[in-house]
């Protein structure tokens, strides 16, 4: 990438339109917010944001009910889950074209795209790569730049995802993934590793101005979740050891005193399930059952903590973003792979390593945590990229203003 320096913004002209596809139209907080902070991202860089929907190649609607179970469906969708696997496959690749044929008169009177945020770039079975080469193709024979920003990749790629993402990737005018590990798989198709932007929902320590910290608090927010896909099968383990973990924390040790236990979920309905099993098993303890109904109440949710035990990305990144210290507990690599990128990884733990965990937070404090993980935070090299990236939309959107 080749970044110049901030150019001066013309006054009066209208500000170039940029379509930002994502994963929104679900259930999951972190999703809403991701897709909240991409848009105020653009706009700080001066673009007008239209934002539609990556899956369904439609604008976006972020309006499902919190804790609603799964993706938006349709009569079509529920048609192609009949057929075998590979003709249901072809059969969406056909109909993400008829989408996007449909979505194509709309992108004429953008001047860029741009692909923003989430595991965008994983296979799940060519459900991405599918959209991902009919936005690629689209944006080719209407001649409009591609972004790619903030976006991961999860899961072992087929051959046939791996070819669909790499083409997408070769015509983008930026790429800069999410984490560490997403950049290492991108360097086969890229030629180089990409460099690494972070999240959208987190931004420089101090950035905003707040210098809260959840320390002052002795509460304990515990994120419940579904395990995705290969891990479902340590699901019993991992509620398990959430609940060892409960009842450790909220016990107290020498080096803190007890702490009133909260457990919440970002959304989706199959975490709430989950949260209200885990909760019967330490309401006895205490335990309050919080199941945010939008960001906001997450927000608050977190503000009210002294430390967050997270299994969901979002549920650790948003409480980073809030200023309150995290520890991980994850059988998968998908939080581990952020955290580690931002500096904070040996605060996250596998569930063999529950015993680990338990012995090092007896022997600290939330002070001690938020102060570590401040100081990563501050130093992480992903400010860098950001703001590089930030110029580079700047001058191309003062680019086509001017045009």
């Amino acid at each position: 990438m080749n970044f110049a320096a901030e150019p001066d913004r013309p006054r009066g002209a209208a500000r170039p339109a940029i379509a930002l596809f994502g994963e929104w139209n679900t259930a999951n907080l972190g999703d809403r917010a991701i897709h909240e902070c991409a848009m105020r991202f653009f706009e700080e860089c001066g673009w007008e944001v239209r934002s539609f929907a990556l899956g369904s190649l439609a604008p976006a609607d972020p309006g499902l009910p919190a804790h609603a179970s799964g993706h938006t469906a349709n009569a079509v969708g529920a048609t192609l889950s009949r057929f075998r696997p590979g003709l249901k496959r072809a059969l969406r690749g056909v109909r993400q074209r008829l989408r996007m044929a449909r979505l194509a008169p709309q992108l004429e009177n953008v001047q860029a795209i741009a692909v923003g945020g989430g595991a965008l770039l994983s296979d799940a079975n060519l459900h991405f790569p599918q959209s991902l080469s009919a936005l690629a193709e689209c944006a080719q024979a209407l001649g409009k730049p591609v972004y790619c920003l903030g976006c991961s990749a999860e899961g072992d790629w087929s051959r046939q995802g791996e070819q669909m993402i790499s083409e997408f990737l070769a015509g983008c005018g930026i790429v800069a993934v999410r984490d560490d590990g997403t950049a290492v798989r991108l360097a086969g198709p890229l030629g180089v590793p990409p460099p690494v932007f972070g999240d959208f929902c987190l931004q420089a320590p101090g950035a905003d101005g707040s210098s809260r910290v959840g320390a002052a608090s002795r509460d304990i927010a515990l994120n419940a979740c579904r395990l995705p896909g290969p891990w479902a099968t340590a699901q019993g383990r991992y509620e398990r050891a959430l609940v060892t973990a409960a009842q450790r924390l909220a016990g107290g040790s020498a080096a803190r005193p007890p702490g009133r236990l909260r457990i919440f979920t970002t959304g989706p309905g199959d975490d709430a399930v989950v949260a209200r099993r885990v909760h019967a098993r330490l309401e006895s303890c205490g335990a309050a059952l919080c199941l945010p109904e939008n960001l906001a109440e997450l927000s608050a949710l977190m503000q009210r903590s002294g430390i967050v035990l997270a299994a969901r990305l979002h549920g650790a990144i948003l409480a980073l973003a809030n200023g309150i210290p995290v520890i991980g507990l994850s059988p998968a690599p998908k939080l581990h792979n952020f955290l580690s990128t931002m500096g904070i990884g040996r605060h996250c733990y596998e569930l063999y390593e529950l015993h680990d965990l338990l012995e090092w937070f007896d022997a600290t404090d939330n002070e001690a945590i938020a102060v570590e993980q401040r100081r990563a935070l501050a130093e992480s090299r992903v400010w860098g990229v950001q703001e590089q990236v930030r110029r580079q939309l700047v001058r191309s959107a003062v680019e086509r203003r001017c045009a």
